[in-house]
């Protein structure tokens, strides 16, 4: 049974997961428009551009999100996407093809993944709200879980409803389940003193640019925070060179058509679903949350390198190191989301949370750049050895500092 005290998350939590279903149906149908109907790919890369462009610039979402009343954000936002789901439909119902329609489309698909990128960190600031210190860890893993599931299944799914049925069933579909989410918004209760913590004066100005500004400062002002978080921005550029190199790896050494590249993604999403199981049963305090992102990392690491060491011997055996190395990087996902949500007031989470988004997000494309050229110059299996390399030089960076800071105690 649910506990009670915990109704207002698991509310949360629905209205998440209808969110994520929402968006993914939105999201595939209106790729799969411009992919089927003649269009020129250009217009495909341009969905995929506009949802990395809006990732590198939320933090200009933050002060929006911090200062609005996040109950209204949640609410009005989703219902904004509901809107635009309808005159999509009513849009496509025209069957009128021209450049016009197109950026219309364009438009449209980039409003509502922006609000998207306002409510998922919306809900990320009320977490620590909601629930104990004790108890982050444990529900930002019921959190990942969900996603993980989702992502695991909805693109099997959406690409069903649209072959079975058509585009505007789908949206009109996202815009139903949208609306799911919206009624599950609009049930959630935020206390008095809740509502009190995320309206300090101490982090407003009442000027866009300044709030904007102390969201920096803030952040910078959290020296600990700083030294773990800029090293991520690191990883996720070596990440980026992984990412764009796995599906070539997965052709040559695992299996030679779209079924190897399926193999190794299908691997990694079990492990992150493991590894968002397992990360619920911890127990850390703030100080050992830090010490144990340097475990994560060496995890993460020795077996991301066994994945292109052992391939040749079993495959098998590297699809199993390929979930064991998403394992532990789910861990630390979940592990520093709770530190961060720990080290900061929720008044300005909005700010920290997209700050951090964007510069994490950054450096995933300036990644993918240089890793086509690795990948032309020392072939794919090189990407692979680059990013497990890049994750123990972390996993040594992140023991020094933890251990630094409590020697220096």
């Amino acid at each position: 049974m649910l506990k009670k005290k915990y109704l207002n998350v698991y509310k949360l939590l629905a209205g998440r997961v209808a969110t994520n279903i929402a968006d993914s149906l939105f999201y595939m149908a209106l790729l799969w428009y411009f992919k089927e109907t003649g269009h020129s790919p250009l217009m495909v890369a341009l969905i995929f551009s506009i949802e990395a462009g809006i990732d590198i610039i939320s933090f200009g979402f933050g002060p929006l999100i911090d200062r609005l009343s996040v109950k209204k954000l949640l609410k009005y936002s989703t219902l904004i996407q509901i809107m635009i789901s309808v005159i999509i439909v009513c849009v496509l119902n025209l069957k009128q093809n021209n450049v016009i329609i197109d950026i219309f489309l364009l438009l449209l698909f980039s409003i509502s993944t922006t609000l998207s990128s306002i409510i998922y960190p919306t809900e990320y600031k009320l977490l620590p709200l909601f629930v104990e210190k004790n108890d982050l860890l444990h529900f930002n893993g019921l959190f990942q879980i969900s996603y993980k599931i989702l992502d695991l299944v909805l693109d099997g799914i959406t690409t069903f409803v649209i072959a079975t049925t058509s585009i505007s069933v789908t949206i009109i579909l996202s815009a139903v389940i949208f609306a799911i989410a919206l009624f599950t918004y609009a049930k959630v209760q935020i206390n008095i003193l809740a509502k009190d913590v995320l309206k300090s004066e101490e982090y407003f100005t009442g000027s866009y640019l300044k709030d904007l500004q102390i969201g920096w400062i803030t952040l910078k002002n959290e020296s600990n925070i700083i030294k773990l978080m800029l090293p991520l921005c690191v990883v996720n550029f070596f990440f980026g060179i992984f990412d764009i190199g796995l599906p070539y790896f997965a052709q040559s050494y695992i299996h030679d058509s779209a079924i190897g590249y399926g193999g190794l993604l299908m691997a990694s999403s079990l492990g992150s679903i493991l590894g968002a199981f397992v990360i619920q049963h911890f127990k850390l305090g703030k100080k050992n949350m830090a010490a144990f992102i340097s475990f994560c990392f060496l995890g993460a690491g020795v077996f991301r390198l066994l994945v292109p060491l052992t391939v040749n011997a079993s495959v098998v055996f590297a699809l199993v190191n390929s979930a064991i190395s998403s394992l532990w990087i789910t861990m630390m996902n979940i592990n520093f989301e709770a530190l961060v949500q720990t080290s900061f007031s929720s008044a300005v989470l909005g700010r920290i949370d997209t700050i951090n988004d964007s510069l994490l997000s950054l450096m995933i494309p300036l990644g993918t750049f240089v890793g086509s050229w690795i990948i032309e110059k020392f072939g794919s299996i090189s990407t692979q050895y680059v990013y497990g390399m890049a994750l123990l030089i972390s996993s040594i960076y992140y023991f020094n500092v933890t251990r630094y800071r409590k020697n220096s105690k």
